[in-house]
């Protein structure tokens, strides 16, 4: 059962993406800079940041991690 559920939950996430990902074709959009006149902008450049954001979140990992017996010494 809990793998259904997550199955649907995967597909009306794709669909509401797709859905807000073509949906740039038909709104018009003011750009207020050059680069975000292109085709789909918001969707590409929210998910490049919540790429970097989890390789900053990796990267910050390693400096903060403690032994596991960090806190019974």
């Amino acid at each position: 059962m809990l793998n259904s559920t997550i199955k649907k939950l995967w597909i009306s996430f794709l669909f509401i993406l797709a859905i807000l990902f073509f949906s740039d074709l038909v709104i018009h959009r003011h750009d207020y800079f050059g680069v975000d006149g292109f085709f789909a902008f918001p969707s590409i450049y929210g998910f490049l940041s919540c790429v970097f954001l989890v390789f900053v979140s990796k990267a910050i990992g390693i400096f903060l991690k403690r032994p596991e017996d960090y806190y019974d010494e």
